[in-house]
């Protein structure tokens, strides 16, 4: 739409929609005249357009409230916990999971395959993911309910056309869009909406999501990563973008001028000292690195009690190492949170007062508080879902028009 050109009555009539739909999912259970109250559409108008998202199978309605006024008893709308639900991937090198979200922000069901290394070969991913597919698959249709779209997440960057590399997998421009939109056909029997984006950015929303993020809305920057460390800021005027701008893979910014080779074949990476598995074999070496899915929990375990010393000598070169990579970030976005997520976030708090401590000293009056992300493993297929449904609430227009 042309900013410097009116609206068309169908831009009109869209907008409009999408403002219903987003006051129904803020306010919700909602009354026809609470919506015009909120909106500044009339009564008349409002009415058409929920009816609109109701016969879409957006919004239904909960039945007759009671009142103590005159006039006729309201009914009020919610989002449909029974419409239309979304998919989320979320692809590791040893491991596929995945969720079922509905609109009413629950989780349906969850399915997880366990892999050796599907570092790669994206279609080595495509078929680990087929049995987690075919499981939400079928639970959607056990709910004779239609899924609205499949978002995947991989640990690394995509492209607008769905092309994802990864250093931690080891994919170059991967078609991994193409290859699961192929393979989601064949398994449903019809064409569902496929997206790829950075898991890093997924975990970022998941944070915001479902997380403790500031009310304000202000920049949050996101650490995040089973396997690999990633990063990403988010704001709450950005959430439902689709894009994947402001994230990366934090895991291959070089710290240590002569450092331990990496597993992308440079030398002095920040996953050589802060990794997963570079920590797992300072406190382990026997030990083998996984997600938390499939049992990265041990991180947790083989850490000393806090206050004992131990694992100084792992904890505390990681801290610092954090903070080298972070300290450009923080000063470009200002005081903004950082939350540790991912595999670090089994290091609890005491790791992020350290890394705290460690951005003060490079970053001397900017330092933001740091904590610790208390989201589980699946955080990346939880925020991949709920994209899927989070966009049918902002762009009714869309999928009234499929």
């Amino acid at each position: 739409m042309d900013r410097h050109s009116p609206a068309s009555p169908r831009q009109q009539h869209d907008h409009n929609l999408a403002l219903v739909s987003r006051l129904v999912a803020e306010h919700g259970p909602v009354s026809r005249a609470g919506l015009a109250s909120h909106s500044g559409l009339t009564k008349t108008t409002v009415a058409q357009l929920a009816g609109e998202l109701i016969d879409a199978g957006l919004v239904r309605e909960l039945g007759t409230a009671r009142t103590s006024g005159p006039g006729r008893p309201a009914t009020h709308l919610v989002l449909n916990s029974s419409g239309p639900v979304g998919i989320g991937l979320q692809i590791e090198a040893d491991h596929v999971a995945g969720c079922l979200f509905d609109l009413g922000g629950r989780v349906r069901d969850r399915a997880l395959r366990r892999a050796e290394d599907l570092r790669g070969d994206p279609a080595a991913a495509v078929k680990a993911a087929e049995p987690v597919l075919r499981r939400l698959l079928a639970s959607a249709a056990a709910r004779d309910t239609v899924v609205a779209g499949v978002t995947a997440g991989v640990p690394g960057t995509v492209t607008g056309d769905g092309r994802a590399s990864s250093r931690e997998l080891g994919w170059t421009g991967a078609e991994l869009s193409r290859l699961l939109t192929r393979r989601i056909a064949e398994l449903s029997g019809g064409t569902i909406p496929v997206a790829v984006r950075s898991a890093f950015r997924l975990a970022a929303l998941a944070q915001r999501w479902f997380g403790e993020s500031p009310p304000s809305g202000a920049p949050v920057v996101v650490v995040s990563g089973e396997l690999s460390l990633g990063a990403a800021v988010t704001s709450a005027g950005d959430a439902e973008s689709e894009t994947d701008g402001h994230s990366g893979e934090l895991g291959h910014v070089r710290v240590r001028a002569r450092g331990a080779r990496c597993r992308c074949g440079r030398r002095g990476c920040l996953d050589t000292v802060a990794g997963p598995r570079a920590l797992l074999a300072g406190l382990a070496p026997e030990a083998r690195a996984a997600s938390r899915l499939v049992g990265g929990d041990r991180l947790r375990r083989l850490l000393p009690t806090p206050g004992s010393g131990g694992g100084d000598a792992v904890v505390r070169p990681a801290a610092s190492a954090l903070a080298d990579a972070l300290a450009g970030t923080v000063l470009l976005v200002g005081p903004a949170p950082v939350v540790v997520g991912g595999a670090l976030a089994l290091l609890g708090p005491a790791f992020a007062d350290r890394v705290a401590a460690e951005l003060e000293q490079r970053c001397p009056g900017a330092c933001p508080a740091v904590s610790v992300s208390r989201l589980d493993g699946d955080a990346v297929a939880r925020a991949a879902a709920a994209s899927v449904t989070r966009r049918l609430v902002e762009e009714p227009a869309r999928w009234l028009a499929s």
